[in-house]
């Protein structure tokens, strides 16, 4: 694919956005990225992409479809980055694909890249999931609203060839969102459970060099699981930051506390514990990992933070 022609369009232009912005930038790649709040265009702007303001309920009618879709026809490419959490899950779920719809008008769009995310799967028990896995009919609140996104995103791949690439991702940490800060403000507890709650996780590097190989070299429909390949507790990640940092071993708290602290919502991104395999990313979709587990990508964001001792 020659994304260099025309380059890449993020909406919601996030953490993950930026993270993708600046490798796709470092190669050469012009990028559009959006965010509904002109709060965060500075962000943006910072990493070097053309910063604009899209707010999708504003964008989907009247007048501003048409600019929408002007926007949409400048890029070669189209990564979908907003998440659940920031409105309803019915608006979530119309202003998605409605947005799809809008993309799948425009023509030379080669691909769309849509975020989502490894709560499609539910509560595991611990066991090992992949993309074959079926997706959980009893999800938590936000994986019910990717589900059905997923659906629509995948009904419009085969009816409209909407080129959609789905990357469910798991747990995103990096530089200035990782455990070793919580630690720092002494506010960390490690949820107790027996078993112990599996999670799994991915560093912001690793997502945004994911999302350019699926722009590159993904086919119309993958769905690929993206992950570290290497599930570890709560407990033992937090035993690890702390060590390496100096400090005594977090806390514990029970799923009940937990709950209360955190909502239902939050509480399932811990709490469905799974292990996720990311053979189709490595072996399929060609992805090198730059932080192939926990250890390795908590090293750096705490040598690079200044955390360690």
């Amino acid at each position: 694919m020659n994304v260099m022609r025309k380059g890449v369009l993020i909406v919601g232009c996030g953490y993950s956005g930026r993270a993708v912005a600046l490798e796709l930038l470092e190669a050469g790649v012009p990028v559009t990225g959006t965010v509904g709040d002109p709060a965060h265009l500075g962000a943006v702007a910072a990493t070097g992409a053309v910063a604009e303001r899209l707010s999708l309920p504003d964008a989907l009618s009247g007048k501003a479809r048409e600019a929408a879709r002007k926007l949409i026809s400048r890029h070669r490419a189209v990564v979908y980055a907003i998440g659940p959490e920031r409105e309803a899950g019915e608006r979530f779920v119309d202003h998605t694909l409605a947005f799809a719809d809008l993309v799948s008008e425009v023509p030379g769009i080669e691909a769309f890249v849509y975020l989502s995310s490894t709560g499609v799967y539910g509560a595991r028990n611990g066991d090992w999931v992949d993309e074959e896995t079926p997706m959980a009919t009893s999800p938590g609140p936000r994986g019910k609203i990717r589900i059905q996104v997923e659906n629509g995103l995948l009904e419009r791949c085969r009816s409209r060839g909407l080129p959609v690439r789905i990357l469910r991702l798991t747990g995103i940490y990096g530089p200035g969102r990782h455990i070793g800060l919580r630690l720092k403000e002494g506010n960390y507890r490690v949820v107790d459970a027996d078993p112990p709650l599996v999670v799994n996780r991915i560093h912001v590097a690793d997502v945004a060099q994911t999302v350019v190989a699926a722009i590159e070299r993904g086919q119309n429909g993958d769905v690929v699981v993206v992950s570290d390949g290497h599930p570890a507790s709560l407990r033992e990640v937090a035993d690890y930051a702390a060590r390496l940092m100096g400090v005594p071993p977090p806390e514990s708290e029970t799923l009940e506390e937990a709950w209360a602290r955190m909502g239902e919502a939050n509480f399932h991104l811990i709490a469905d514990s799974k292990r996720c395999r990311n053979t189709r990313l490595i072996e399929v979709l060609g992805v090198k990992l730059r932080y192939p587990d926990y250890r390795s990508g908590l090293a750096a964001c705490l040598s690079d933070g200044g955390l360690l001792p």
